[in-house]
């Protein structure tokens, strides 16, 4: 299956300066999360013409967002705290599983409405 998205289109929209090659491995990850949730049999079954095909767009778009926001903050590498010269700051970053089910949390609200996520 050929990408749903465009570099073209999600540039148009975000602007994280994202290479070609950065978006093009971006981009299936992100398409293999929504997959997750919304589910193989049904992902099969969407063509352009499936009702929701453009909020499905715009929710793989905030998935590289999302992912791309994730890597350059470091979150799912659980550090908690920092200490520089008496000087301390506390704070939460979560595991990778805990990143990941909040991005699929994500997912169902953007995909909401569609049908694509079943009774969500």
């Amino acid at each position: 299956m050929s990408p749903i998205i465009t570099w073209e289109q999600y540039s148009s929209l975000f602007n994280n300066n994202l290479d070609v090659d950065e978006f093009t491995m971006l981009e299936q990850r992100a398409e293999q999360e929504v997959c997750a949730v919304i589910g193989p049999i049904r992902w099969a079954d969407i063509t352009s013409e499936t009702f929701g095909y453009d909020q499905l767009k715009t929710c793989i778009c905030n998935v590289i967002s999302q992912m791309v926001e994730d890597s350059r903050s470091g979150v799912g590498k659980g550090l908690s705290g920092a200490s520089n010269d008496g000087y301390s700051e506390s704070y939460v970053i979560q595991t990778a599983s805990q990143a990941r089910a909040e991005l699929r949390q994500s997912i169902k609200a953007w995909l909401s409405g569609t049908g694509l996520v079943g009774a969500y």
